[in-house]
Parts: structure tokens; sequence; C-alpha cells
């Protein structure tokens, strides 16, 4: 009974696989795709014709098919474990089915004629498949170890005064207490709990014996950094503009010293822009407000801005300390509507709060506040990320992002174009532009500049010169002058897709920089899935979706964008290894299905519209019932008439449609890698994160597959010889040798960190120590265990709020 119950399920099973494979597979030929999977689905389909029958024929066809299968994986899949593995395992995990007891059984009893045997017919494709495998590669690229140069002759840095530990955002430390040799031996010597919910994103500053902190509602806290024990405490009561996650990050403060001479309130202060768009100082020593700072120690960063709702501007990364002056940009929401508030940037005195300048790119050449019945000009590209500063030079670097509509410019201004996605060189005195340099013209893909400038010197030309590492969403990486804004190596303009949909217009060229980039072509072989089956309707997809390369526009049909609006690189950026000019980059390689709707459709599509742009998109909201607006020529005197827009798009991830849950496109999801930037040479490069946290149908699978998780912040590289990155998916910190790749260390986190780590020598003890943010809850992928709960925030949340780890050698 059991053998015809087991009997009848895999036939049942063979005749599902096979006409999924024959019928899907037939229309991704029709459509242009691959051969292979009509092929397999005729080989089930027989192979089941023969199981039917119980004739042992079904081995020599099964395992034809296991051969030819091997065959066209290894063609494809570039001896990669990860993308052989989807293609091979299920038909291997079917195959062990014609070595069981009720297989036997099934068969037709004939002694006088000679059977098919499963040993030869199957288990010599099955070794095959097994010896495959195990001889694949792992995606480590290991090419050399790089520049190595004379150390400077100065003092150490030990300290960690800014975001990026020094005003050109280098997230390099001069310290080698912990290195190579050493780092195994790291312990925990201390745990802070902030006592603050939700989103932890922030990077620690460290000075006078305390580590400076700041949670979500901007609340600020500092800590003896030797015992991680509280010393002060500022809750700024700021009100949340809107329950969006950004709107409850501070990514990090800003720390000031006045000069010799200084008489006034905190001669050290801690200054952080809030969520409620305010810039607020206080003392650095005692968490006191500087109540000469502004009015009562806050400037209120909504003057001079368009009327406007309170969630469509707020500041969520550290100002600017350039000198004497806090230089501020703002998250202007992310939207396809026009007529937002300014992406003006703005510097005020760092000890008064005084106004200084401002940058307003719609108003060139003027400097200035807003004249009496004006604003600064609206929905002009916005700086929101992290800045940089080159004291010397007395340059800023201002990463800036792209106008709305995110993915429709047809409405984009002449000075729009010019000044978005760009990273744009400004006098810290004056708030002039020196140069730019524009990374995607005309940006209708969401590719804003959102990861702080870094400074490095390189050598090229047997000249030391003084650069700006530009990383982009895009995974590219451009090199340029810092002084001027040339290009420290040629980079080409490429010819890139056209044809948009009707209104928009398309720059017919972008930028490629000349260093090794993150972004690969995807092609249909790289379409992936845990089994053929979701891997087939992956590669249907993407026959469907309009897919040029990188740069092809959106459509109303649904276009691939590859990198997506993630990144690439995002706000974590790059660190350096600034003694040798090394670049050590942790990019991920997301991908994202596009869709544009005109008003009339998401007025209209109703559920449709809910789907791809999600239920709380202002287009979603619109009254279905409401008349639709009149054609008519737009009003010169409002060029932000909403009617005018053709189009809303929103982005998705590029999953699988199946229920496994698994991206549509092959692992790694992300790397990290080195780069060295005086010879361009890509030095190595493997996987970052496992997938023991995450696996198909929304379980932790607890594998150690290196897949490259998620990364949601950068890295930390020091003069140990090492990098350290905190931020994957699966709650883990690890070290890096920075010249091999390999890992030297690693533990195990409570959750998710959303942060760049940091490091600091304590003048007190002398020992250095590495300190990892984790927020509580914490972003944990797929579900959270015990709740089954599939939110943003998916650890359960204690109420004690996040976690500050120390490690040391004890």
């Amino acid at each position: 009974m059991a053998a015809r119950i087991a009997h009848w399920a895999f036939l049942s099973l063979l005749i599902f696989i096979g006409l999924y494979l024959t019928l899907l597979g037939g229309y991704l030929a029709y459509i242009g795709g691959s051969v292979y999977y009509v092929a397999a689905g005729i080989a089930v389909l027989t192979t089941a014709l023969m199981v039917e029958r119980r004739n042992a024929y079904a081995l020599p066809i099964y395992g034809a098919l296991l051969g030819a299968t091997l065959v066209w994986s290894i063609f494809e899949a570039d001896g990669y474990l990860l993308t052989l593995l989807p293609r091979l395992g299920a038909w291997m995990g079917l195959g062990l089915w014609f070595f069981t007891p009720w297989y036997r059984q099934s068969l037709k009893a004939d002694p006088a004629s000679s059977q098919p045997r499963a040993l030869p017919w199957i288990g010599s494709p099955l070794l095959a498949c097994a010896l495959v495998l195990l001889a694949a590669g792992h995606a480590y690229e290991k090419n050399g170890t790089g520049t190595e140069r004379t150390l400077p002759d100065r003092a150490p840095i030990t300290d960690w005064r800014r975001y990026g530990n020094t005003d050109g955002g280098t997230r390099f430390a001069e310290i080698e207490q912990i290195n190579t040799e050493t780092v195994g031996q790291l312990k925990e010597v201390w745990r802070y709990r902030t006592g603050v919910s939700n989103d932890f994103k922030m990077t620690p500053l460290q000075a006078n014996g305390l580590l400076y902190l700041c949670g979500s509602g901007n609340v600020m806290m500092a800590v003896d950094s030797d015992s991680g024990k509280e010393v002060w405490r500022h809750d700024p009561k700021v009100t949340f503009p809107a329950k969006h996650q950004y709107a409850k990050t501070c990514r990090g403060l800003s720390y000031h010293e006045a000069p010799a001479g200084y008489s006034g309130q905190c001669p050290k202060r801690i200054v952080t822009g809030t969520v409620d768009a305010r810039l607020i100082a206080v003392d650095a020593m005692t968490g006191e407000r500087c109540t000469d700072f502004g009015v009562e120690g806050a400037v209120d960063l909504r003057k001079g801005l368009s009327e406007h709702h309170p969630n469509q501007y707020y500041v969520t990364s550290p100002p600017l300390v350039a000198d004497d002056v806090l230089v501020v940009g703002g998250l202007v929401l992310d939207s396809q509507d026009l007529g937002l508030p300014s992406g003006v940037l703005r510097a005020f005195d760092v000890l008064t709060g005084k106004f200084a300048w401002a940058w307003d790119l719609g108003n060139p050449g003027y400097y200035g506040e807003p004249k009496q019945g004006e604003t600064y000009t609206p929905g002009t590209p916005n700086v929101w990320s992290i800045m940089s500063y080159d004291a010397e030079l007395d340059l800023i670097f201002a990463p800036t992002g792209n106008a709305s509509p995110d993915y429709y410019g047809g409405e984009r201004r002449p000075y729009d174009d010019e000044w978005s996605s760009a990273v744009v060189a400004l006098d810290a005195g004056t708030g002039e532009p020196r140069w730019k340099y524009q990374t995607v013209h005309h940006d209708i893909w969401d590719y804003d500049l959102p990861a702080q400038p870094v400074l490095v010197d390189v050598d090229h030309d047997g000249e030391r010169v003084p650069a700006v590492a530009v990383p982009t969403k895009m995974g590219d990486i451009f090199l340029l002058d810092r002084r001027d804004g040339t290009q420290v190596f040629p980079m080409e303009e490429r010819v890139v897709p056209q044809a948009p949909e009707y209104g928009e217009y398309l720059s017919p060229t972008q930028p490629v920089s000349a260093l090794p980039n993150f972004h690969p072509y995807l092609h249909e072989k790289d379409m992936w899935g845990l089994t053929p089956l979701d891997q087939l309707a992956c590669r249907i997809e993407y026959r469907l979706l309009r897919y040029e390369g990188m740069y092809t526009p959106p459509t109303t049909g649904g276009t691939l964008i590859a990198p997506g609006n993630f990144g690439g690189f995002n706000w974590g950026s790059v660190s350096v290894d600034a003694d040798n000019g090394l670049l050590v980059a942790a990019p991920m390689l997301l991908a994202h299905r596009l869709m544009l709707f005109t008003p009339e459709q998401v007025a209209k599509a109703g559920p449709i519209a809910r789907y791809v742009l999600g239920e709380h998109h202002p287009a979603v909201r619109m009254d279905p019932d409401a008349p639709l607006p009149e054609a008519r020529e737009p009003d010169p005197n409002d060029p932000y008439d909403h009617v005018r827009i053709r189009y809303y798009g929103m982005p998705q991830p590029f999953m699988a449609r199946l229920p496994t849950g698994v991206p549509c496109f092959e692992p790694p999801w992300s790397r990290i890698a080195v780069i060295d930037l005086n010879t361009k040479e890509l030095l190595w490069s493997r996987p970052l994160g496992s997938m023991k946290d995450s696996g198909p149908f929304g379980l932790r699978s607890g594998l150690p597959f290196n897949v490259g998780v998620a990364v949601r912040a950068g890295t930390l590289t020091t003069r140990g010889g090492l990098t350290f990155v905190s931020s994957t998916m699966d709650r883990t910190v690890r070290a890096f040798d920075l010249r091999t790749g390999e890992i030297k260390w690693a533990q195990e986190l409570p959750g998710s960190s959303q942060s760049t780590p940091m490091t600091y020598l304590s003048e007190k003890s002398g020992k250095q120590f590495l300190i990892v943010t984790i927020p509580n809850p914490s972003w944990r992928y797929p579900r959270d265990p015990k709740t089954g709960t599939y939110t943003d925030s998916q650890s359960i949340q204690d109420g004690k709020g996040g976690y500050v780890i120390a490690y040391a050698i004890n």
C-alpha cells in the first residue's frame, strides 16, 4: 500500500513539473529565451509516462536529462556553486527516487527481459553532478596585495571626531593595536543600552574620553568610552514628521571645539540636525543646551522654505563642520510630485548659529537668505547625505540628489538637470560652486548620489594627486582631482539606451568610471531561483521587462532597473587605507522592477496601482471617482502645476513571484572588495555575508553559504591592516585582512547593525576599542522566529533600546 501511494505521489509530481516546464518553457522559447526548459519538460513527461507504465526505461530517459542538465549548467553557471546548485539540486533530489525500494517494487516483473538499472543510468550522472558541485568555486577573487607606501611622519590621530573619522570621510583609523595578528583576541568588554528604540544608524564620535551617540528622535547621549557608563543625556523632544522609517533616523552627530580665547558657552559642543528640521547645539561635556546658539540653542531650518508638509523636509545626516561654519542640507521626500521644498544647502556660524550663506541652485550668484516675500527655489535637487571638507583647499564636497519626480523628468528645469546627481565642490566661505562632476545626466532612475565623497591622495603619473572618490548607486566609483574636478583616470561617455515614454527626454550618453565597477550586465542566464520552476518564472519576467543594461529608461510596460535605487553604494559610502591609497568597497548588488503609470491610470487602476505604488503613495490616495483634469497648457506662472506630470512610478525588488521568496537574479547580492586607487587594480573581491539568517519561504536556513546579503552601512579600515563591517543582514561583525580578503575574526550580534563600526585608542587605559551599534528592534530578515511577522522591525522589542557593544584585547 505504501509503495503504491509513493508511486502515484511521485508520478503526480513528475506530471506537474513536466507540464509546468513544457508550457512555460515553451512560452519562454517563444519570446526568445532558452529552449532548455521546454526540452526538460518533455523529458520529464516522457519519464512520467514510463513510470506510469512501470517501465524501467524511465531510468535512461531521466539519466539523459540529468546529463544534459549538467552540461547546460556548466555552460550557464560560470562554475560558481550557488549558480550551479539550483540548476542541479532539484533534479538530483528527484533522481534519488529511482534508488528507493518503492520504485523497484513498482516495476513490472519480467525476468526474461533485460531491464535498465538505476546505478549506471542514474548513479553516474548523479555522481558527476556531485563532483561538479564539490569542485565549484565560491566567487572569491584574489589578484594582488596592492601599493605599500612609507608611513607619514606625524603623530597618529587616535580619537574619532567626525562621522567618517576625518573631514574627508576616510573611515580610516591610524591605530594598529588591533591588527592581523591580534584581532583574534578581541572580546566584548562592555555593553550599553540606549533606552531609545527604533532606528539606530549612527556611527559614534569619540573625544574627551566620551563616546557621543544619538538615537531615534535625535536623543543624544554621552557615555564613558572606557566603561560604557552613561555621563549625560539630552532629549530635544522632536516632533516626528511622519511614520516613514527615515523620519526616525539620526545617522550621526557633529563635534566642534572653539578656538583659543573663546569666552562663550560650550567651548566643546555637539550639534545634531533633527527630523523636525532644527539644528540643536549642546555642551559636549554636560549635554546642556548652548543657549547662545540660534534661539535658545536651536536654528529653525524651515525658515525660507516654501509652504510644505513637515514630512516633506527634514534632516537625517550630521551637519558638516567646515572650519567655523556648520553646513546642512536636508531630506526632501522622495516623490512623484512637483513643487516640493527646496534642496537648498545652508551654512550657519558654528558658535552663534547665525546664517552665513545659502547655495540655492535655482538662484545662481545669490548666496543670501530669500528676500522678503520670496523663498528658496522649490523642488531643486537636495543634499540629504553626508558631505566632506578639505581644509587646505577650503572646499566642501556635496553629493546632490535628483529633482522630483524621481522616474519622470519631462518637467525638469535646466538647473535641475545641470546640478542633479553630481558631486559639487563649494567654497566653504561663500557657498559659491567651484566645480562639479555629474555622475548621471538627466537622472530618471533615482540614482542620486547617496554616499559621502571620500578624500584620498593617490599616486598617478609620478604625482601625488589630492583626489576625491565618489561612490554611486550604480556601483561605480568616480575618482576626481579635488582641486578642479578633472578625472584622475580617463573616463568615457558611453552611449546608452534611448526611446523613452512620451514626454520624456534622455541624455544620449552617460559617464562610466575607469575603476572596477559593481554593476554587471544581467543576462537571462543570470536569473536565479530555488528550483528550475521559479528560475523559469524569473526568466520569463526578465524577457517581458524592458532591459538593455544600465540606464534603460522607465516604461509603462515595465523596466528592469539594475542596479536598483538602493545601490550599489548608499549612505554607508566606502573607506580607504589613506596610508596607501587602497579603497574598500561593500556595494549591494540589487535590482528592481519599475513601471510607470499616467495619473489617469493611477486614478482608475485601483488594485494594480496599489500593488505597484503602495497603499500610502500619494497618487494611490487620489479619489478614483473624481473627474480627471482637463488637458490644458501649463500655467506659466505656476511651474509646479501637478496636472502636467505625465507619469508616476515606484520600484519594487526583483524577487520571485512564486512563494519561494528568493531574488530573481543570482548571488552574490553584496560584495566586499579592495581597489588600489593608484593602479586601478581590483586586489580582491568576495561575497559579503551568509544566508544563516535568511532562506527560502521566509525561513532562517542556518546555512553557511556566502551569498552576499544586504549591507546597510559602510566599512572601517585601520592601520592594523584590517577592515571591519557590521551591517550585514546576518547579524555578524567581521574583520577582513585588507590585503588578502581573509576573514580574521567574526562575532555574532544581537541583531543586524545598521551602522559603520568605529574605533579609538583610550587615553586612560591605552586600549584600542572597536565599537558596533545595533538597533532594537533590529531589521532581521526574513521574519521574527517568535512572532512570525514580516514588519520593518522584526526582532523582539524589549524596551531597553539599541545596543552599543565595545570590543578590545583583554
